[in-house]
């Protein structure tokens, strides 16, 4: 019993250098040769009678559902895209207007294309003609908010340099599909439009990816580090080749060059599996690399085996390790406080390492969001794979791991719940790391508390995307800004942006119940905050379900008062000095306590104005801020949370 309590342990909190694993170029190779993708054919025909199969064994509801989507996007009209539009990124910021249009195009083609998959009777035929002729007359299929690709920067496209970005490369697998599916039909209407989806992917996809190694998502030119931009392009740029190139010297360059560059991307990941963009973005990143792997496994016959990479296994681990309780992740970053993940993602994980938590997740995650029977609707990729491994969720026993604890030690995140296996309780979670993560706020020492599953002191999360977001303004959102998560305000100054702001002397240990978390935040504030150490110590006795924060302080001069800053999803009610009750909108409600001689206290309520922060904080959200009396430069003070 001894032995696998340690091994859990082990497992749980792997260093880096324990874990070692061949690239994917160097599994790919050793079987590099002119022969080894000469049976692509033969798979696209037997996925193809696969994928007939598989849809017209759907259930009738299934059916009847597929139908009512596409009947409802036969009476939508397409939407116009217009270079007004697309210039307003430009000249006001505003990337939401063109967008909606843009994808309102794509989504009502991915209804019209499944649709006529199901009901394969030519209904839906004349409109998804239409909406191929629009999409291949598109000037881009960039968005405008990644213009700075192109050499004339943002604004208007040029027409001469077709840019490849996270769209683009969706748009093409779309198109790829069609062909794919509906070849046959599409002839039958004209020989031409074939031919011209072939152009189209050769102009706006495969040439460039050859010719260029110089788009920064590829790796090849810069040290910058990589995201999920590197491999959900590359994973659709193989897909469209794998399903739509028919010339198989270029379709190899295509495979060769997309794996070489999915190296960098995995390279640049840490060895715990963390994705420093947060769970939002897994789906993009740690989910988009298991569709790469399961594309190469298949078209290659099963010659590629990716399964001894114990990153990758740790990269499809995270998703559950962040995991709350239903549709809640610890949201870190541009993340979403809920999100859907992707169960078939998470499966082709569990399979491929055999991993059972992984495939119970999968489909524990299929049963809270698409119940037993359900599919991904929302793109045709999505809809394929998940009518391609449906029926395997019926053998396996849904269930969240819910462990009791995780430390990554290389993003330095960690987990913890009073009650392994189950929500109920407190469920903490404490970020270290640095303020240069892809999609960074400035949050070193942040954490946010779950009561019973639902959230309590929390991170705001990310609001709707404009040219601010992602400009050197970006830190004046309110959101990005460490006053505005549970960070403290040293001598009146806030944490800076930038990978030299980080925690330091991060110190993590488990001993019994007791888990405690150490960072020194000193290095997170800039020169103006005159301070030499300021060690945030996170104490969680999970017997007892306490929380309590311990902070140690140096500083240098006095110049104001320092405050700790507390974001709750509710009220703030003051029961005796030092004693606070926060309840949140769930009705569910912990104890705070302080030193009144200490603190005095504040609180404050934001309104929250954009639409995507208010979809998941409707009444707003509590600040309750707990500021220093005194000016002393040395000294602590303590917290504690108390289920």
């Amino acid at each position: 019993m001894i032995f696998k309590r340690l091994l859990f342990v082990t497992l749980l909190c792997s260093p880096s250098y324990l874990i070692a694993q061949m690239s994917l170029y160097e599994v790919y190779q050793p079987k590099r040769t002119t022969a080894f993708f000469n049976t692509i054919e033969d798979k696209r025909a037997i996925k193809k009678s696969f994928i007939r199969a598989k849809i017209n064994d759907l259930p009738l509801s299934s059916k009847k559902e597929i139908t009512k989507l596409a009947d409802a996007a036969l009476t939508q009209p397409w939407a116009l895209l217009t270079f007004n539009q697309f210039n307003e990124f430009k000249t006001t910021g505003n990337r939401v207007n063109y967008q909606d249009h843009y994808f309102a195009r794509r989504n009502k083609l991915n209804a019209l294309l499944i649709g006529e998959l199901v009901t394969n009777n030519g209904r839906y035929l004349n409109e998804i003609v239409n909406g191929l002729g629009l999409i291949c007359e598109e000037t881009t299929w960039a968005l405008p908010a990644h213009m700075s690709i192109q050499q004339a920067g943002i604004g208007l496209p040029d027409v001469n340099e077709p840019i490849i970005d996270l769209f683009a490369g969706q748009t093409a697998t779309l198109l790829a599909y069609t062909k794919y599916l509906l070849g046959d039909q599409l002839d039958k209407y004209s020989t031409l439009l074939n031919q011209r989806i072939d152009f189209e992917l050769k102009r706006r996809i495969f040439d460039p990816y050859l010719v260029r190694d110089d788009f920064w998502w590829m790796g090849f030119q810069t040290t910058r580090k990589m995201n999920n931009w590197n491999i959900f392009i590359n994973t659709n740029v193989l897909s469209s080749a794998l399903l739509a190139e028919d010339d198989p010297h270029r379709r190899q360059l295509l495979i060769e060059k997309s794996i070489r560059s999915v190296d960098v991307f995995l390279k640049s990941y840490p060895a715990d599996g963390g994705c420093d963009e947060g769970p939002s973005y897994w789906g993009m990143a740690g989910g988009a690399l298991i569709e790469f792997i399961d594309l190469l496994s298949y078209f290659s016959n099963q010659q590629l085996d990716f399964s001894k990479n114990e990153k990758i296994h740790q990269i499809g681990t995270y998703i559950y390790k962040v995991h709350i309780d239903r549709n809640y992740y610890v949201n870190f970053a541009d993340a979403d406080a809920a999100n859907a993940q992707d169960a078939t993602k998470i499966y082709k994980f569990g399979k491929l390492f055999d991993d059972q938590r992984l495939l119970q997740f999968a489909a524990y995650v299929k049963q809270i969001n698409q119940g037993n029977e359900g599919l991904d609707l929302g793109n045709v990729n999505g809809f394929v794979n998940s009518i391609e491994v449906n029926d395997q969720f019926k053998h396996i026993k849904a269930s969240a791991p819910q462990l009791p604890y995780v430390w990554l030690s290389d993003v330095q995140v960690l987990t913890a719940r009073e009650n392994e296996g189950s929500a109920r309780g407190l469920f903490l979670s404490i970020k270290g790391g640095n303020n240069a993560e892809s999609h960074n706020h400035n949050d070193v020492g942040n954490f946010v508390i779950y009561k019973d599953g639902t959230p309590l002191i929390v991170d705001a999360g990310v609001g709707i995307y404009t040219q601010q977001t992602f400009s050197a303004n970006r830190y004046q959102l309110w959101n990005t800004q460490s006053e505005w998560h549970n960070c403290a305000t040293i001598n009146g100054v806030m944490q800076q942006a930038g990978a030299s702001f980080k925690a330091t002397a991060v110190t993590f240990e488990s001993k019994g119940e007791m888990i405690s978390l150490a960072m020194d935040m000193a290095s997170a504030y800039p020169a103006e905050a005159h301070v030499n150490s300021w060690i945030r110590t996170f104490q969680f006795n999970k017997q007892k379900g306490i929380l309590t924060l311990k902070e140690d302080f140096n500083l240098k001069a006095f110049k104001e008062s320092s405050s700790l800053n507390f974001l709750v999803n509710g009220t703030v009610l003051s029961v005796l000095p030092g004693l606070l009750t926060l309840s949140n909108t769930f009705g569910k409600k912990i104890s705070l306590t302080y030193n009144p001689k200490e603190f005095d206290c504040e609180v404050e309520t934001k309104e929250i104005e954009d639409a995507r922060l208010a979809s998941f904080w409707p009444n707003g959200l509590s600040r309750l801020i707990l500021t220093r009396k005194g000016k002393q430069l040395k000294g602590s003070h303590q917290i504690a949370f108390r289920d």
